[in-house]
């Protein structure tokens, strides 16, 4: 018959292979968090400096477009002030136009079904039996 001693070694040990085995399992997604967290930060800075590069350059090509389109305006017989002033009214129109549309995009609620399942969740919590 095993001693009560050798019993609680025996449990001692199982629980010792079990936290061991915790601290690997919790090591390994440690391990993995970090190598995802370090890929994903590259990932968006990358992303950002691409962006800003890109934003630069339509930046720098809307402009000299406004330019071309001011010399354009200026050879078909306009005056240089007229030409700047015909363009900059093309562009203010335009810009309304795209103001007032983004504006219209933007106006409602957001999030409905989430807002929806959020307030399900809140009601039936709130319930009482």
């Amino acid at each position: 018959m095993a001693s009560p001693d050798s019993a609680l070694d025996q449990i001692e040990g199982y629980f010792r292979r079990l936290l061991r085995l915790m601290t690997v399992l919790v090591d390994t997604h440690l391990d993995v968090a970090v190598q995802e967290a370090n890929y994903e930060s590259r990932r968006l800075i990358s992303g950002f400096i691409l962006l800003g590069i890109g934003i630069g350059l339509v930046t720098t090509a809307v402009v000299l477009g406004i330019v071309a389109s001011v010399v354009f305006a200026q050879s078909l017989g306009l005056s240089w002030l007229q030409a700047i002033g015909a363009v900059a009214g093309v562009d203010l129109l335009l810009g309304l136009i795209l103001l007032i549309l983004g504006r219209l995009r933007l106006r409602g609620p957001l999030m409905i079904q989430t807002q929806a399942r959020l307030s399900r969740s809140l009601a039936l919590l709130k319930a009482k039996e």
